[in-house]
């Protein structure tokens, strides 16, 4: 196994001296894959060897794969003017009613038409996030919080002004590849039954492809598990009610329904899906005046069968949330419900809830008063990706913010301050000695 020095110089075409035992290349990879990115980002200052190193295809793919061995992390995005921020904090493994977070914030994303208003941002896949701004046209984004790099989609075409869209990110583990299914439809049923897909990466110029499939209309957002998105649709724009479950199969681009059976199922586009320990589940308020939390999860996906959990929430929701409308966001691990308001409120605040053991805490979260009221999109076990949007730009347009730039200016920044620093205690000590020497003179 050759050390990290033996193959950073053989890249470079230089020989390379006999100095010692250094550490193996798997050992180091190993070690850095379980630190947070920030630090990551740090040691790449550290030397060229280590920018080099950190910066490996073979490094970045194992750090992503290497993210269940680190703490899992809330995310929070928002909109403000021109801007995308991000947000990430540790998720509390044994939260209580005096827990706090302070999210730590990544690179600024900028729009691609600074007027433009995202409409839509989905939940995180492999560490990036597809969203939908809307403005003379509608620009689909895919952006790396981590890196502060964001892809513009070419635009989606169609016939009908009238139609519309919404993208979805799909994951194929198999051939490890990102797609992107825009669904169309239009506000007459029945209208649009070409739904556009685009492959990420394929070394190819980013053209869509038209896949087929009947009209429906999307009623959340999608979540992808082992390759297969899905989504809650329904066949009526003017109703709230979820008819099917679309399948979409990410790697044979193939569609699929699972239909709900409205006498055992109630579920409407207010349902949150989500991953229940590899399986599709569901979580949805009752909306009768008792307040309880329906659980479904897909227990046979070919005979359509559910297994459902009615949970009573407990009087103590009023004196915790009071008039605050709450978001389902996830289930966490330990099977806690994770709520959150869609807008930010001062002070603001994630709940936990408990099914089993019927308890309600929140947990506040500090250091984000500069976007109180607005529009906040909280996720449940984000998964940092070192991974550069280059990667993925081919044929399309790129905003690409230099991490080396960024981590310059910040060391820059930093230096700045320690001169100042240092500058201020000698100006101090020699206050004190000339001080000194004029009491002794005297």
């Amino acid at each position: 196994m050759k050390n990290l020095r033996q193959l950073y110089l053989e890249a470079q075409g230089r020989q390379c001296p006999n100095l010692g035992i250094d550490l193996p290349l798997d050992l180091v990879m190993e070690i850095l894959s379980r630190v947070p990115a920030k630090s990551i980002k740090r040691f790449c200052c550290v030397s060229r060897l280590w920018g080099y190193i950190l910066g490996l295809p073979c490094f970045t793919e194992l750090f992503l794969t290497k993210s269940p061995c680190r703490p899992p992390l809330l995310l929070f995005t928002f909109e403000n003017k021109e801007s995308i921020f991000f947000f990430s904090a540790p998720q509390p493994q044994n939260p209580g009613d005096d827990s706090s977070l302070v999210p730590a914030r990544y690179n600024v994303h900028r729009k691609h038409y600074p007027k433009d208003f995202s409409v839509r941002v989905g939940s995180p896949l492999g560490g990036f996030i597809c969203r939908q701004d809307k403005g003379k046209v509608d620009t689909i984004v895919v952006s790396n919080p981590v890196t502060g790099e964001s892809i513009f989609l070419p635009e989606v075409k169609s016939k009908n002004i009238n139609i519309q869209m919404i993208p979805f990110l799909g994951y194929d583990p198999i051939n490890k590849q990102f797609k992107v299914l825009c669904v169309k439809f239009g506000d007459v049923p029945n209208t649009s039954d070409d739904h556009q897909i685009l492959t990420l990466g394929n070394n190819k110029k980013h053209l869509w492809r038209t896949t087929l499939c009947k009209p429906h209309y999307p009623k959340s957002n999608g979540i992808c598990i082992d390759g297969i998105l899905y989504y809650s649709s329904g066949f009526d724009l003017r109703t709230t009610r979820v008819s099917t479950i679309v399948c979409f199969d990410v790697r044979s681009e193939k569609f699929s329904f699972i239909n709900i059976d409205h006498q055992c199922m109630f579920m409407t586009c207010a349902c949150t899906l989500i991953n229940y320990k590899g399986k599709l589940g569901a979580l949805q308020f009752t909306l009768s005046n008792l307040r309880c939390l329906v659980f479904w999860v897909l227990e046979d996906a070919g005979k359509c069968k559910w297994s459902k959990c009615v949970y009573t929430i407990p009087p103590l929701w009023n004196n915790i949330v009071g008039r605050s409308d709450l978001d389902i966001v996830g289930v966490t691990s330990g099977g806690e419900v994770v709520l959150a308001t869609m807008h930010l409120l001062h002070p603001f605040y994630i709940y936990y809830y408990n099914p089993k053991g019927n308890t309600f805490i929140r947990v506040l979260i500090r250091g984000l008063e500069g976007f109180v009221r607005a529009r906040v999109y909280t996720s449940l076990d984000y998964a940092e990706n070192l991974k550069h949007m280059t990667e993925y730009d081919k044929g399309v347009n790129t905003n690409i913010y230099s991490l080396t730039e960024a981590i310059s200016s910040q060391l820059m920044h930093q230096y700045a301050l320690l001169y100042i620093f240092i500058f201020k205690i000698s100006f101090l000590l020699s206050h004190k000695i000339c001080h000194c020497l004029t009491e002794e003179h005297v």
